[in-house]
């Protein structure tokens, strides 16, 4: 016998309240036509499986609330749009010394006709953000760079590509590298709210939307006991170190030498 009737939780009320619950359900019900109770339900079935794409696909944010935002970790993730823009990013670069492909690419974030990519090697990255407006020619600019060494990182992260809505703050977008120590990654927005990033064979990425970042954004970084392992400025240039970061053998890769040198860490995918 089909339930759908039966009030929720009815094991939970008296028996003469469920009873009398019942009958005024179908009371309201009867007479109407089956037509429409079909066709209501069928409508209900529809928006509980666009709800769950809106959540499958959707960072932080609600389709249309200025574009749903994507974050995929990897090749095989990518949507039709960020594939096109990962192929768009390597067409620009044609020619050049970079050999990327991509099966390289780490990390892909979308949201409305912006999109942003990184793919990473063991030589070096390259890193583009992609418009596409209007079924229009695409515009956007490239970058990239080969490793000072491609095994080391400057303590447990470093920060490749980061872009926001304003200076210092707003939206970001985030990406980079980490270390096998670390367990989770997290933005701390500066205002006691934060983001967690996700983290996949070695690459991290993050988008924010609807919740602005301040100047005092850091991105801070765990262990798997729960442990801090680093702290640092999110809007601090990538290139800049409050110390050195050294090799076991005492070779300095980041930062200045004499700079109270700490442990690089070393990075696998």
């Amino acid at each position: 016998m089909n339930d759908i009737l039966d009030p929720p939780a009815e094991r939970d009320l008296p028996p003469a309240r469920a009873a009398r619950m019942r009958a005024d359900l179908h009371q309201t019900l009867r007479g109407r036509p089956t037509r429409s109770v079909r066709l209501r339900l069928a409508a209900a079935t529809v928006a509980v499986l666009l709800a769950g794409v809106g959540v499958a696909a959707t960072l932080e944010g609600e389709p249309g609330a200025g574009g749903a935002q994507v974050l995929a970790m990897g090749r095989a993730e990518l949507s039709g749009s960020l594939l096109r823009a990962a192929r768009q990013c390597l067409t620009w670069t044609k020619g050049g010394d970079s050999s990327l492909t991509l099966d390289d690419l780490a990390v892909a974030v979308e949201r409305g006709d912006r999109a942003m990519v990184l793919f990473m090697s063991d030589a070096g990255y390259l890193t583009c953000e992609v418009t596409r407006q209007g079924g229009g020619e695409p515009s956007g600019g490239s970058s990239h760079e080969r490793w000072p060494r491609s095994d080391w990182l400057p303590g447990p992260v470093q920060r490749l590509l980061l872009t926001s809505s304003e200076p210092r703050g707003g939206d970001v977008a985030v990406s980079g590298r980490v270390s096998a120590r670390v367990h989770r990654l997290v933005l701390d927005h500066g205002d006691g709210r934060t983001t967690t990033a996700r983290i996949s064979r070695g690459a991290f990425g993050l988008v924010t939307h609807a919740r602005p970042v301040t100047g005092r954004a850091e991105l801070v970084s765990y262990d798997a006991a729960g442990g801090e392992l680093d702290r640092r400025p999110l809007f601090r240039p990538s290139d800049r170190f409050d110390h050195c970061y050294a090799t076991p053998s005492g070779e300095v890769i980041y930062g200045p030498a004499g700079t109270d040198c700490r442990p690089a860490e070393r990075w696998t995918r």
